[in-house]
């Protein structure tokens, strides 16, 4: 069932139901078949209640988003490469459940001081409880810290992407202990979902690198320029270190601490102590105080390319930013900071296939969120080879089912139909199991018959 409800595309999966009639078998047993059907009534709309939560604070950063529920509950996705920053999506991830407790809060309040209610239906009254208790329920329980619950992303966003793999962790430890738990107590289902997510959780932490030194540590070459004494260096570490972590008061401090030296450190640290202001500014949204900072920085060398293109790109300049861009990675800065803003702005300019080509060069230092981000753009944009590489790259990083379907979805719009079928093999051994999707699904029309029924079974 697909529909659009307040501008937003809203799928709703077969899983949904088998789902939501599993969690109310007890009612069933009972023989209470009327109130089963309010009991499907009730989980559907707190659960599109609180994805519709999730989706409103993304479209108040003029973002699309979309909803699907499955067989896990929900997910709101949306397809940009815009950042946003780590506060933005804690608020994100937190909007879901404390819609849920709004909708809770208004029903008791109504309930409680509106006694002509009780005049309605017992029927009507009894589905208004099970609306009050389900969206508490499913609100704390997508609180805890465990992925990919809304508690999890949180800790993700808290924690930042140079602590990956403290989250996935975290997250799996949490799931595990949490299954215990609920197995204990009867609630075998919600058990289920948990030891899917510590598996999950397991799968990432390996997947997940070690955090690699401060990226803007690594600069273009700088071997001929002046060593920065010990004690500037160690100033200019924190700095970053403080940048990256958006603790940006702390950046600027350190910075002008290294411009307050005396006698004056070389150059080379004068000029990066200025970035380092430079990028607390543009993270603080001050793009003209950034653009100062260049302008400091450029008296004492070349400034960073990539501060400077994210300048340009924060200002709307796109040529100006696609110039310094590919100037920097002609001359071999590989650099997240100078490809990521790259994707941007060709994406901004309608030219994906490059982008997403780009976007593969560095697939190892996107994370996963942008990386299937960027393949989901190039399959919408019809560069389905690229989209197709790049759900591979991230499925051999990840191991998850649903990026090597994404790979063969892609494989088979591109006219790869034999890539596509193995690729769908290797979505199945992965997990890969929805085959009622898989047979509806628009991307595979070539493959309906022989070559789909080898690999999922017509339902």
């Amino acid at each position: 069932m697909s529909f659009r409800l307040f501008g937003v595309s809203v799928d709703v999966q077969l899983g949904f139901w088998l789902s939501a009639a599993l969690l109310g078998y007890g009612i069933v047993a009972g023989g209470q078949y009327q109130l089963f059907l309010v009991w499907i009534l009730v989980v559907f709309l707190s659960v599109l209640m609180h994805e519709f939560g999730h989706a409103f604070a993304i479209k108040r950063h003029r973002v699309e988003p979309e909803i699907t529920l499955h067989f896990m509950g929900g997910t709101t996705t949306w397809r940009s490469l815009l950042p946003l920053g780590r506060l933005q999506h804690v608020l994100i991830s937190l909007a879901g459940p404390f819609a849920g407790f709004l909708v809770a809060g208004v029903l008791h309040l109504l309930l409680r001081y509106v006694p002509a209610l009780y005049s309605l239906p017992p029927m009507l009254l009894r589905g208004m409880d099970m609306l009050i208790q389900v969206n508490v329920v499913w609100g704390i329980l997508n609180l805890i810290p465990v992925l990919p619950f809304d508690g999890g992303h949180v800790l993700e966003h808290a924690l930042g992407p140079r602590r990956a793999r403290l989250t996935a962790a975290i997250s799996g430890v949490s799931a595990v202990i949490l299954a215990i738990l609920f197995l204990r107590a009867g609630f075998f289902f919600f058990s289920f979902i948990l030891v899917m997510s510590a598996f999950q959780s397991l799968q990432r932490f390996r997947s997940e690198p070690e955090a690699p030194s401060p990226a803007m540590n690594r600069r273009r070459a700088a071997l001929h320029e002046e060593p920065v004494p010990p004690e500037t260096a160690v100033l200019l570490q924190r700095a970053r270190r403080a940048v990256e972590e958006e603790r940006t008061d702390e950046a600027m401090a350190l910075a002008n601490e290294v411009l307050a030296q005396s006698p004056a450190p070389p150059k080379r640290g004068l000029r990066e102590a200025h970035e380092l202001i430079g990028w607390s500014h543009l993270l603080l949204g001050d793009t003209k105080r950034a653009g100062e900072a260049i302008a400091q920085a450029r008296k004492h060398g070349d400034p960073d390319p990539a501060l400077v293109g994210a300048v340009h790109l924060a200002l709307g300049e796109l040529k100006q930013a696609r110039k310094v861009l590919e100037a920097a990675r002609e001359a071999g800065d590989d650099r997240k900071e100078v490809a990521g803003p790259l994707i941007r702005v060709l994406v901004e300019q309608r030219e994906v296939p490059r982008a997403a080509a780009v976007a593969l060069d560095i697939v190892e230092q996107l994370s996963e969120e942008d990386a299937r981000r960027m393949a989901e753009i190039a399959f919408e944009h019809g560069a389905f080879d690229w989209s197709a590489r790049l759900y591979e790259a991230i499925f051999r990083r990840a191991g998850l089912s649903e990026d090597a379907y994404g790979a063969a979805r892609a494989s088979a719009k591109d006219g790869n139909a034999e890539r596509a079928i193995e690729l769908l093999r290797h979505a199945v051994d992965a997990g890969f199991s929805d085959r009622a999707r898989a047979w509806s699904d628009s991307a595979f029309e070539a493959l309906r018959g022989a070559p789909l029924e080898a690999v999922l079974p017509r339902p």
